[in-house]
């Protein structure tokens, strides 16, 4: 996430012209302070910065930055009015939308996200990732044929793209051809060295129900540390462990799961499962 914010302040720094002496050093301080991870300070430099040259035609780009920095605080209202400011002459309109849909879709904002989607979509029609995050927030919306009309679309204007590849894993689960989407998620798997942990979590799920309790645990194992706070994560392994006759161990997982808020019904469902 820091690397996030080095190359958009990099990229930032490459752009300004002319700039006042006290404004470009809070920008350096700012760049140094995320470097090591000080983000309470960064923001604090962004923020000073913006303060002594108000009208800065390069401000907002360090508005989306002090939003992504006050996202990875925990700042979410803050960072919403930071990408709305932001987005006012962005050389890079792009990044904000994806950045505040992103931050919308985590606050429950369904309807805001899915608006800040289509409108990447009209100004970028090419954008599949937009098609993939949209098709996704239909679907929590129960909005099933809009979201397989995004997933197709995604398709049609790049088969082999990333997002596509996991709309139709997606399809797939929904059709519950739980197999055919495990050889998606392994085929991306397997194309790098250090898949993203999502993508492991979600063929964990297809082990699960196709069965395949050891390789499940396997993939539950290598994204643990990631997942710490990911309740469908504790459902899942509680799942593994079932499987494994370990009744305790996997009460403890669904209980965790409901704690965090998980689908309250399904996990009493399970956790009556393991009396």
């Amino acid at each position: 996430m820091r690397k996030n914010y080095i190359l958009l302040l990099f990229i930032f720094l490459l752009s300004i012209s002319v700039m006042g002496q006290d404004y470009q050093s809070w920008v350096d301080h700012a760049a140094r302070h995320i470097e090591a991870d000080r983000l309470d300070s960064a923001s604090v430099a962004l923020q000073r910065a913006m303060s002594l040259d108000p009208v800065n035609e390069n401000n907002p780009v360090l508005l989306l930055n002090l939003g992504i920095i006050q996202r990875q605080q925990g700042l979410n209202d803050d960072a919403y009015i930071s990408f709305t400011a932001a987005l006012a002459n962005n050389p890079m309109p792009e990044v904000v939308l994806h950045r505040r849909a992103s931050l919308l879709s985590e606050m429950g904002r369904y309807e805001e996200a899915i608006e800040d989607y289509t409108t990447l979509i009209n100004q970028y029609p090419e954008e599949v990732e937009a098609y993939y995050r949209r098709g996704l927030l239909f679907l929590e919306l129960h909005e099933r044929q809009k979201g397989e009309a995004d997933f197709r679309k995604a398709n049609e204007l790049d088969p082999v793209h990333l997002f596509t590849l996991l709309s139709k894993a997606l399809l797939f689960k929904l059709e519950d051809n739980w197999e055919a989407a495990e050889k998606i998620y392994t085929g991306l798997i397997e194309s790098e060295s250090n898949p993203d942990p999502s993508i492991l979590l979600n063929r964990a799920e297809c082990y699960v129900h196709t069965g395949q309790t050891f390789r499940a645990s396997a993939d539950l194992r290598s994204v643990e540390p990631t997942q710490r706070d990911n309740p469908y994560f504790y459902f899942l392994r509680g799942r593994v462990r079932l499987d494994q006759f370990d009744k305790v161990a996997a009460r403890a997982d669904f209980n965790k799961a409901k704690e965090m808020g998980y689908d309250l019904p399904l996990v009493d469902e399970w956790i009556n499962k393991t009396q």
